[in-house]
C-alpha cells in the first residue's frame, strides 16, 4: 500500500492514467468515473475511461461519454492502455472479477492501482484505497478526495459536477435511500453550485 502523500507526489506530474469501473456501468459507475475524468484532464494527465461492457442508452448525454472506451469493442486498445499506465483508478467495484477480462489485464499491470468504493469486503488488489461503505455513492467518494484528499476544489467544474451529480442521484434513488444523508445533500448543493443543473440531469437519466 502507498501512502497519500505518494500519491499526491505521483498526481502532480502529467502521467499516463486509466480509469475503469464494473461492467454493466450504471449512473454511479460512469459519473464517478467521467467526474474524475474531467478533474485530471485539467491536471494535464493523458487520462482514458475504459468500460468493460456497454452501458444504458440514457447516460450517453453525458460530458466526456464520447472518450470512453468499451473494452468489449476495443479491447487491443484498452489493453495497450491499461499497459501503459502509471496509474489505474478503479471506481465502483470491489474485486476484480466484477471487470470481467478487463480484471487480469488490470491485475497484470505495474500500474498503482486506486479504488475508491463504497462497497462491502473489498479484494486486496489495490495500492492505494479510499473506501466507505456508509457512502451513498462512489461519486460521493469522488467529490470528497478531490476536495479533501487532493485539495482540488478549484478544478469542480460544470463538467465533473454535473457527472457526480449523476452518480450520486443515480445511486441514492433520486435522494430517497437511508444512506442520503445531510451530508449528502451539502455534496449535492456545492455541485449544483458549480454548475450542474439538477433539473437537466433529472430528466435526461
Amino acid at each position: 500500500m502507498v501512502d497519500l502523500a505518494s500519491l499526491r507526489d505521483l498526481l502532480a506530474r502529467p502521467q499516463k492514467i486509466v480509469i475503469t469501473t464494473h461492467h454493466k456501468p450504471d449512473g454511479d459507475a460512469l459519473g464517478s468515473s467521467l467526474g474524475l475524468y474531467h478533474y485530471l484532464i485539467q491536471q494535464g494527465h493523458h487520462v482514458k475511461v475504459i468500460a468493460p461492457t456497454d452501458y444504458p442508452q440514457f447516460l450517453n448525454w453525458m460530458p466526456g461519454n464520447g472518450e470512453v472506451i468499451v473494452y468489449t469493442e476495443q479491447p487491443e486498445v484498452s489493453a495497450q492502455l491499461v499497459e501503459q499506465a502509471a496509474i489505474i483508478f478503479c471506481l465502483d467495484f470491489n474485486a476484480l472479477s466484477r471487470i470481467n477480462e478487463l480484471g487480469e489485464l488490470v491485475r497484470e499491470s505495474k500500474a498503482l492501482k486506486v479504488m475508491i468504493d463504497h462497497h462491502l469486503e473489498p479484494e486486496d488488489f489495490d495500492d492505494y484505497r479510499y473506501w466507505d461503505i456508509n457512502a451513498c455513492a462512489t461519486a460521493q467518494l469522488v467529490h470528497q478526495f478531490i476536495i479533501h484528499e487532493l485539495n482540488g476544489a478549484k478544478y469542480i467544474n460544470q463538467d465533473v459536477a454535473t457527472c457526480l451529480y449523476t452518480g450520486i442521484m443515480t445511486d441514492s434513488g433520486s435522494f430517497r435511500f437511508p444512506g442520503t444523508t445531510s451530508a449528502v445533500h451539502r455534496i449535492v448543493a456545492e455541485l449544483i453550485d458549480d454548475g450542474a443543473v439538477n433539473w437537466r440531469i433529472h430528466d435526461l437519466v
